[in-house]
């Protein structure tokens, strides 16, 4: 049985792509499926709506769901900048310990 530490770098990297993959298409909803959900007439509810504040209400909420999902995208992308940035940072780390290694083994 194998023992120690090992990290799949792979599998890192596959996952920085689908979330980054995943974040363009929550990105899309925001900007493109929910687009113009916030723009509503003062009386889109009837008058009474507007004397209430109906439209404005919804507006909010609307635009809040929009930037929530902006700030999920964004979020996402990080992740998945981050993850990737991990792979890399130790692959890269790997290198080097070996190549100390490689140096101890020779003196």
């Amino acid at each position: 049985m194998e023992q120690g530490f090992g990290v799949d770098t792979a599998a890192l990297g596959g996952y920085g792509t689908t979330a980054s993959g995943l974040a363009g298409e929550v990105a899309e909803v925001g900007s493109g499926t929910l687009s113009g959900v916030d723009s509503l007439a003062a009386d889109s509810f009837s008058k009474l709506g507007e004397e209430v504040g109906l439209a404005a209400a919804f507006q909010r909420a609307a635009r809040q769901q929009l930037d929530g999902a902006s700030g999920a995208a964004k979020a996402l992308d990080a992740l998945a900048t981050a993850v990737r940035d991990t792979a890399t940072d130790y692959a890269e780390q790997e290198t080097r310990n070996s190549a100390a290694l490689n140096d101890a083994y020779r003196v």
